[in-house]
């Protein structure tokens, strides 16, 4: 009975805690909304850590994310630990759970940045068209945000107001730090030339430019999708010994009685320690180098 009674309460647990995460994640069914919130993080980190979350365009504060990311690690370590009265596994299952709201972060800005990247070759086509048409390079811009790439579409609607308020190329500049990445940084670059120069003098370099970007980022996507694999396998490697482990702690009273005592404790932690070395070698040896943004704001000569 008293052992139903835990498994019980874990589940009451975990439940409660997946529904607040999702509240706090936006993640409930509603649009969130952004709020501008005091923080105690320091003037430089902040801003990084909000940036890094805008990147994902869910519109979350950095207090919501590590209220978020917190809860989730509590209560999934607390529910392990009831379930399996082992202190190790909770902090174990904690640190993976804690670690969730990041992971799902970077691969929902990732996403997000790969679809508008594709849709780069498709816009400068219908720049150069428009270009050809003749129509100025302002209106051209413009019309992006009604006819453009649907994915580039909200990137370039407050370009008009923002070339009317401030000019065409502080806009600009605002497009290439909303993208921050190293081929919007490029085409941005083109585009400011375009205004100096004259759009006649781009025309042909953006068709160009548009070939071989959509050539980088298909050999890209070539080279993401055969290492997928691999992730995988090395990710579901360092998680089956803990899975099975805890499959043991739950159904026999030894090992239950063992891996609640420190040394047990310990040697979990321990080996939780050299999984997460494990798959940071393999991270850093299957990551691609990615490209600098060189042409970045603040980092031109």
């Amino acid at each position: 009975m008293e052992g139903v009674v835990i498994v019980i309460a874990a589940l009451v647990a975990a439940y409660s805690g997946g529904r607040l995460v999702a509240g706090l994640l936006g993640l409930g069914g509603r649009e969130p909304r952004s709020r501008p919130a005091r923080s105690r993080a320091g003037p430089r980190l902040r801003p990084r850590l909000q940036g890094w979350l805008n990147r994902a365009g869910l519109g979350l504060s950095v207090e919501r994310f590590v209220v978020a990311t917190v809860g989730l690690a509590a209560t999934s370590g607390l529910a392990v630990w009831a379930l399996t009265w082992s202190p190790g596994l909770g902090v174990v299952a904690a640190a993976v759970a804690g670690g969730g709201p990041a992971a799902a972060h970077d691969r929902r800005a990732r996403a997000r940045s790969a679809v508008r990247l594709e849709a780069w070759p498709d816009a400068l086509r219908d720049l150069a068209t428009n270009l050809r048409a003749p129509m100025s390079l302002h209106d051209a811009l413009i019309e992006l945000a009604t006819s453009g790439p649907e994915p580039l579409r909200p990137v370039f609607t407050p370009y008009r107001t923002n070339a009317t308020t401030l000019d065409p190329r502080a806009a600009l500049e605002m497009i290439r730090e909303e993208l921050a990445d190293p081929v919007s940084d490029r085409i941005i670059e083109i585009l400011l030339v375009a205004f100096e120069q004259g759009s006649s003098v781009v025309v042909d370099i953006l068709v160009d430019l548009a070939e071989s970007t959509g050539a980088d980022l298909r050999l890209l996507a070539d080279v993401e999708t055969a290492q997928l694999e691999t992730r995988v396998e090395a990710r579901l490697a360092a998680l089956l010994p803990f899975a099975v482990l805890a499959l043991l702690i739950a159904r026999s009273p030894e090992y239950r009685s063992f891996y609640a005592t420190g040394f047990g404790t310990a040697i979990i932690v321990a080996g939780a320690g050299l999984v997460l070395v494990g798959l940071h070698i393999i991270a850093r040896l299957g990551r691609s180098l990615g490209e600098e943004r060189v042409l970045a704001a603040g980092m031109r000569p």
